[in-house]
């Protein structure tokens, strides 16, 4: 398996070194000089799934032009997902295990950063330094200087930065909370005085979750250094620690087992639930949620965090909290309230609650509320799948909002980064609205760890008011190689 795998990287790495000039005839009418050149880092499940059939979604602006993964396992069926979602050949694709190679590839216009997240800074500040545009996933950075490092160089090298936030731009998930925000904005409600915000359950407490004891992988198959990048370096490998390599993803989702252990369903999630790597679900799903709730507040940011109720699994590999409450209240006086379902009443999704009792909520399904329990049994949810937004009057929701969000009418999420690319402008997410949603996370994650103390944050000059705070919890561990501030340093000494 390891020599056959090695022989299709090693022709495929072959091939990527020729110039890449394609035919007009491969792809259509439209010939690839006149679109956008994109590489896709990162050949996870979200890379493989909906990052890529965005991309093939908009074939006739953007073109994929190369893959990078540091597992030759994932890298070698990305050519067969490829075709899956284009729906044709895609030989001209460049195949790289190291993703520094892309960056310095004069021919990539912009990258999409689909790797995990400890990653998502260094890249995406690594490719404004080389000249690249930016579409990052969600959270876009692991720390608070991170995410402003990421502005910081955006701005500085005059990139185009978009980042993958469905809710404020999908069409399926996404125009529920776009009309929810905009009955806020619009009083609907009356005053704004309460958000409750619903994420998931981590629920790493499994009895699966020991890291087994394994030889770190051969270099040529899976570069464990390079995947722990900014991470510490003093830990044995394990597939639970990354992902289970064995098996590989099929076209258009699901997984396929090679060979190795036994696929057992949870057990693929790997980084996601350890905190060198991530800060769960408070930021794997709080950067939708928070985001969402934040959308019709003109609040930089909350001023205090507190973790009223959290539970973590100690002495084992899967450490990131599980179940949760946590308190955000802001200058105008909102409370918002994040839990998950275990430890509160709310349902996955975002309720604003008015002074007058009156409240709208948006969710990601197609209804939260059985019509029994709705207080108005009249009102029923349109029936487009797409507008999923509830209210305790149909009044609140019906018709068009006095007041609108900045929106994005086209028919993909993807489509609006791949036009602004083109014609060098700002997209509808500007990076310091996504470095906001992701400093929240990140204080929410903070106050987690420091259950029951109440965390001061200054969120217009982004500063702790405590200064042991400021001392301790602006930053994550990074290897200096690595480090994001590292590469900032580079795009100022340009000037």
């Amino acid at each position: 398996m390891r020599t056959d795998r090695r022989g299709f990287l090693k022709a495929m790495l072959t091939a990527g070194t020729a110039p890449m000039i394609v035919p007009a005839s491969v792809f259509g009418a439209t010939a690839p000089s006149n679109k956008v050149q994109i590489a896709l880092i990162g050949c996870g499940r979200i890379g493989t799934t909906m990052d890529i059939s965005g991309l093939a979604q908009n074939e006739d602006i953007a073109m994929l032009t190369s893959v990078c993964d540091v597992d030759s396992a994932r890298l070698a069926s990305m050519k067969a997902t490829a075709e899956y979602f284009y729906r044709h050949k895609m030989d001209h694709l460049k195949f790289e295990m190291d993703y520094r190679k892309v960056l310095d590839d004069p021919g990539v216009d912009g990258v999409m950063i689909c790797t995990p997240d400890h990653w998502h800074a260094r890249m995406a500040v690594e490719a404004c330094l080389k000249g690249k545009d930016i579409y990052v996933q969600k959270p876009i950075a692991f720390s608070i200087d991170e995410s402003l490092a990421i502005v910081e160089a955006v701005r500085r090298t005059k990139r185009v930065f978009y980042t993958g936030t469905q809710q404020r731009n999908d069409r399926f998930c996404g125009n529920g909370f776009r009309l929810a925000a905009e009955c806020v904005k619009s009083g609907r409600i009356g005053k704004l005085v309460r958000i409750e915000t619903g994420i998931i359950d981590n629920s790493p407490a499994r009895e699966w979750n020991v890291p087994s004891l394994e030889e770190t992988p051969d270099r040529r198959d899976f570069d464990f250094d390079l995947w722990l990048g900014p991470a510490r370096d003093d830990v044995r490998y394990s597939q639970l620690r990354t992902h289970w390599r064995s098996a590989a993803a099929k076209p258009g989702g699901g997984r396929n087992i090679s060979n190795g252990p036994a696929f057992v369903p949870g057990q693929n999630v790997g980084w996601l639930q350890i905190q060198d790597y991530c800060t769960g679900n408070v930021s794997g799903w709080g950067a939708h949620m928070i985001d969402s709730a934040q959308w019709p507040m003109d609040e930089a940011g909350p001023v205090s965090v507190k973790a009223e109720i959290v539970n973590f699994m100690h002495g084992r590999l899967f450490n990131v909290h599980d179940h949760c409450l946590v308190t955000y209240k802001y200058a105008n006086g909102v409370e918002m309230q994040l839990g998950t379902p275990r430890a509160s009443h709310f349902k996955v999704g975002v309720k604003f609650i008015g002074d007058k009792g009156d409240w709208v909520f948006a969710y990601r399904s197609v209804t939260s509320i059985p019509e029994k329990e709705r207080i108005d049994t009249a009102y029923k949810p349109k029936a487009e799948i797409w507008r999923r937004c509830e209210a305790n009057r149909k009044g609140i929701i019906e018709a068009e909002p006095e007041v609108q969000v900045v929106r994005n009418t086209l028919r993909t999420h993807h489509r609006i980064w791949f036009l602004c690319m083109r014609d060098r402008k700002e997209t509808n997410i500007p990076v310091e609205t996504a470095c906001s949603s992701t400093i929240s996370c990140m204080l929410g994650y903070h106050a987690l760890n420091n259950p029951g103390r109440t965390i001061e944050w200054d969120p217009v000059n982004r500063k702790f008011k405590d200064p042991a705070d400021e001392k301790n919890l602006r930053n994550c561990f990074m290897r200096p190689q690595f480090s994001a501030i590292e590469a900032l340093k580079e795009i100022r000494k340009r000037g």
